[in-house]
């Protein structure tokens, strides 16, 4: 390609790039730092006595913490996955654009309910989602996930 050719294609693709949507570094850092306060607020253990359950269904992750597998049922459905990892357990809540990861176990005493002592939301793929809008996107597909879980053979 002469010179000139490879000039002028350099500037097209410049052209092109500016005019893209520019992004306000600011903004991104304060959603970034928004997202993770709240999720290392997930890594506080939490107190004996359990956290009462809100009213309405949540709006951050730290809201779960504290809460029981009924409470998250209710508000998410069932998990995707569920793992034991001796007496805790590990729950997977997953759309295509974003995933929850929770663990609930007990507290020092073997007969303790299980409860959430850590919940962090984070997005799949390369749209940038926050935590309240990931809780939303799983909350919508709650009711599906019911339906669908209630089909299967042996669900019940």
């Amino acid at each position: 390609m002469p010179p000139r050719a490879l000039i002028l294609a350099s500037l097209l693709v410049l052209g092109a790039c500016a005019q893209q949507q520019r992004v306000d570094p600011q903004a991104v850092l304060e959603e970034v730092l928004a997202s993770y306060r709240t999720s290392l607020a997930g890594l506080q253990p939490t107190a004996a006595p359990a956290m009462p359950r809100p009213q309405a269904t949540p709006g951050a992750v730290s809201q779960l913490l504290g809460q029981s597998p009924d409470a998250l049922r209710r508000w998410l459905g069932e998990p995707r996955l569920r793992r034991r990892e001796g007496a805790a357990q590990i729950w997977l809540y997953q759309t295509p654009f974003c995933h929850l990861d929770v663990v609930l176990d007990r507290d020092d005493a073997p007969s303790s309910p299980l409860r959430v002592s850590y919940a962090a939301a984070r997005s799949s793929g390369t749209d940038r989602q926050t935590e309240a809008s990931c809780l939303q996107e799983l909350q919508r597909g709650a009711g599906s996930t019911r339906s669908d879980l209630a089909s299967l053979p042996g669900a019940g």
